[in-house]
C-alpha cells in the first residue's frame, strides 16, 4: 500500500497505523529485475549445452543454473518488504532483513538530507536510521509520502516533524 493508511487499517496484532508507505518504483525495479535474472540464467542453462565447448554440462548442471538464477531472484526479492508506517506505538522501519520500531519518545526528528536519496529517521545520541521506503527515485510520489510521514510525526511529536530543530540539536 502506499501513502496513507486507510482508517481501520489494522495489522495482525490489532496495531493500528496512520501512515503506510511502500515505495512504488522500487518494487516494479525489483520485480523486473528478479524475472531478467531468472530469464538470463534459464538461457544460460540452455545455451552452454549447445555446440561443442570442450566442457560437458548435464541435466544436473543445467538445473544448478537456473536453481542459481532463482536464489539471486529471492534475495533480491527481499527488497519488496521495505515499508514504514507511522501510528500510535511510533515509527516503524521494515528493511529487507528486519523490521524496527521506534517508539516516539526515542524519536527526535525526521531529515532528508539533500545529499541523500531517503530521508532519515533521527535518534537520540546523533543516531539515524535511512527510510528505503520514501526516495527521491520516485519523483512526486517520494514527496507526498515525505509530506504525509512529516504530517503524523507532527501529530505525535511535533518537535520531531520541523526539520529546522532537529537539525539545532
Amino acid at each position: 500500500m502506499s501513502g496513507a493508511a486507510a482508517p481501520g487499517g489494522r495489522t495482525g496484532n490489532g496495531t493500528e497505523w496512520d501512515y503506510v508507505h511502500t515505495p512504488r518504483r522500487m518494487r516494479t525495479t525489483v520485480l523486473v529485475l528478479a524475472a531478467v535474472i531468472i530469464l538470463v540464467h534459464v538461457v544460460w542453462a540452455i545455451i552452454l549445452v549447445r555446440g561443442d565447448t570442450g566442457v560437458t554440462l548435464g541435466i544436473a548442471d543445467q538445473l544448478a543454473f537456473v536453481v542459481t538464477g532463482f536464489i539471486f531472484a529471492g534475495v533480491l526479492l527481499t527488497l519488496l518488504r521495505v515499508r514504514v508506517r507511522a501510528g500510535e506505538p511510533g515509527v516503524e522501519v521494515t528493511g529487507p532483513i528486519r523490521t524496527r520500531l521506534w517508539p516516539w519518545e526515542d524519536v527526535v526528528g525526521l531529515t532528508f538530507p539533500r545529499s541523500s536519496y531517503w530521508p532519515r529517521l533521527e535518534l537520540p545520541a546523533y543516531e539515524h536510521v535511512g527510510i528505503w521506503a520514501i526516495q527521491t527515485f520516485d519523483g512526486a510520489d517520494g514527496v507526498d509520502a515525505m509530506s504525509g510521514l512529516r504530517e503524523v510525526v507532527r501529530s505525535y511529536k511535533p518537535s520531531a516533524a520541523d526539520p529546522e530543530t532537529v537539525a539545532d540539536r
